[in-house]
């Protein structure tokens, strides 16, 4: 008895404290359902150049029948302007980086859980595996991923691939690093990415002191996790590539960026 103990104990500590890194995590960058402020931010401007529009056309005698034609013209210029002022080189490197860092991890655990999962003798032992791949497909893949993370890499990747002489050239050839927001972000953008990626890492390290089948069954879940954020990243990239513009998400970048704000 003491010996099964002795076994547990481990996975009874990262079982509890796990959600508990996870909520952290999702309340510091992950954002809450609604509206985002960048959203109302766009809806606002749009509003705004509308009216002006009206009292423009007013004051000149312009029909109001040409005011469609006219802000459809303008669209078009934009488009145009942000694809000839932005790398597509530098924007697919920044975002297969991080495509290529997460699988790494993928490869890396993928051999511990075929192994690990042998070792699953008890029918309680698959059920705490089915709750597990739910909680981080939920937990990581949809919320930390999907609505937060994925976003953020593809519309800092438009924002780095932007060709002006005041972004230092640096920011370019680390751009992987640059989307995830290891430098280059507001203060509380960095701290967080470098937070995140320490708490993982001592979660890895714990998880490697548990037993098989439990340091498995966890292994699966990232694994599931980290798929889910591979496919919402590539799924994010190749839409805006499609629309040409980025997700409206906020790319949280300083106050002195160079770089041109995309919302």
């Amino acid at each position: 008895m003491a010996r099964l103990r002795g076994k547990l104990w481990p996975a009874l500590v990262v079982a509890a404290t796990l959600p508990w890194w996870w909520q952290v995590a999702l309340e510091l960058f992950v954002p809450p359902p609604g509206v985002a402020p960048q959203v109302w931010d766009v809806s606002h401007r749009h509003q705004l150049v509308e009216g002006l529009d009206v009292l423009d056309s007013k004051l000149r005698g312009v029909s109001e029948s040409s005011l469609p034609r006219r802000a459809e013209s303008a669209q078009d210029g934009v488009a145009q302007a942000a694809a000839s002022e932005r790398s597509q080189l530098v924007q697919a490197w920044g975002v297969a980086g991080v495509v290529l860092y997460l699988s790494y991890g993928v490869f890396k655990v993928v051999p511990i859980v075929l192994d690990g999962l042998g070792a699953i003798s008890e029918p309680w032992q698959w059920g705490l595996l089915v709750v597990t791949l739910l909680f981080f497909a939920y937990v990581e893949g949809y919320r930390g991923f999907q609505l937060g993370f994925s976003p953020r890499v593809v519309s800092r990747a438009w924002v780095v691939s932007e060709e002006i002489e005041e972004a230092p050239v640096w920011h370019k050839v680390l751009a992987p690093a640059f989307c995830i927001g290891y430098f280059h972000g507001t203060d509380k953008r960095v701290i967080t990415s470098w937070a995140v990626t320490t708490v993982i890492f001592a979660v890895v390290i714990g998880v490697k002191q548990l037993d098989n089948p439990y340091r498995a069954i966890i292994d699966a879940g990232v694994i599931v996790g980290l798929m889910w954020g591979i496919l919402s990243i590539i799924v994010l990239y190749l839409a805006s590539l499609q629309s040409q513009k980025p997700p409206e998400f906020d790319p949280a970048l300083p106050e002195d960026t160079p770089y041109t704000p995309l919302n």
